[in-house]
């Protein structure tokens, strides 16, 4: 969806800005007002999704041609004659193409790959959850900002086939450095294989990571990774802190099963490189109820430990690794294959 919504940004930008070199002698100029509306979705994009770069690009070149075009579109509210537009405003409209043209491509090649649910037989349901850590989470209602995310894969029957056997349940908590979008393709496999997985995003105010603006839901990910690649030695000394962050969302993750199962019900834990000794705390303090825990950067295989399977969700950020954007999934399926092999040997 983050893709559609980029490229349905720059396709407006382009027509909004081709149009200058078509619009001569008309009484109004109505495609002018692709402008403003361009510029909203272009907020709602960040909102959604957060700030990267094709995001903040596109808001950035939106706002500049909303500006640009405010008299235009004033006089097209004033029903007012246009007879052309000026040889400044054609030069900006060919610096913006351009720079939209350049994006449109970018997104295009490094699109990511999506693993649609109904073909592979999983379910994904998301629950907005309002609350914090210390309070506790509800249901947060349809215009309440969400303050965690709780994405829930579950087996489900194939196109054509039956409904595999529940195998168990897992909780997963994803690195910081990429939310439950990033680890998604591997989520869905696990899912994919019988067992009902949870994964949650949470941005309560009472456990910060960064402690400043960043901490915010449109930022974390982008500064995590930011400050994870250029000060990597100090973004792992935080790992104490990382820790007991991680600690607090699975209790709460803990609670969330219990409502949804029982307050007996087993499960596994998964996480990322961050996660390590959290999750080995959390076994630990609950013996009785985790089978077992999987830290996906043990394997050598997994190449961009703490990112997420990037090489199918953010190839852009795969490339500057220097990996290539994976349509045949294998980094994930091998992950899942490992992982379940750890189950086994857990039991």
């Amino acid at each position: 969806m983050k893709f559609y919504g980029e490229l349905l940004i720059y396709i407006l930008l382009l027509i909004t800005n081709l149009r200058v070199f078509f619009v001569k002698h008309v009484r109004r100029d109505p495609m002018v007002s692709l402008a403003p509306l361009t510029f909203v979705i272009s907020i709602l994009q960040i909102l959604s999704w957060g700030a990267d770069i094709f995001t903040v690009l596109a808001f950035i070149i939106a706002l500049l041609v909303f500006l640009s075009n405010f008299h235009a579109m004033f006089r097209y509210a004033e029903r007012l004659y246009v007879d052309h537009y000026s040889p400044l405003m054609k030069t900006w409209s060919v610096f913006t193409v351009l720079i939209s043209t350049v994006a449109v491509t970018g997104i295009i090649v490094f699109r990511p790959v999506e693993l649609q649910n109904p073909k592979i037989g999983v379910e994904e349901n998301i629950t907005r959850l309002k609350g914090s850590f210390r309070a506790g989470f509800e249901k947060a209602n349809f215009v309440s900002t969400a303050d965690a995310m709780i994405h829930q894969f579950t087996p489900a029957a194939p196109l054509g086939g039956e409904k595999p056997e529940e195998k168990g349940i897992i909780l997963f908590v994803p690195d910081k450095r990429g939310d439950t979008i990033n680890y998604k393709p591997y989520l869905q496999l696990l899912a994919k294989e019988g067992y009902t997985v949870y994964s949650g995003d949470f941005f309560a105010d009472d456990v910060r990571w960064m402690h400043s603006i960043e901490d915010i839901k449109i930022l974390r990910r982008t500064a995590s990774v930011f400050r994870s690649v250029t000060k990597p030695q100090w973004y792992m000394a935080q790992r104490e802190f990382y820790t007991y962050n991680i600690s607090q969302e699975l209790e709460a993750m803990l609670k969330i099963i219990d409502e949804k199962h029982n307050p007996y019900a087993k499960f596994y834990l998964i996480s990322d490189e961050t996660g390590a000794t959290a999750l080995s705390d959390f076994e630990k303090k609950y013996p009785y109820r985790v089978n077992g825990n999987f830290i996906l950067n043990t394997l050598p295989e997994y190449k961009t430990p703490g990112y997420g399977m990037i090489e199918q969700t953010d190839p852009l950020l795969a490339a500057y690794f220097g990996y290539t954007r994976d349509a045949s999934l294998k980094t994930p399926k091998l992950l899942v294959e490992m992982t379940l092999k750890n189950f086994k040997s857990s039991l």
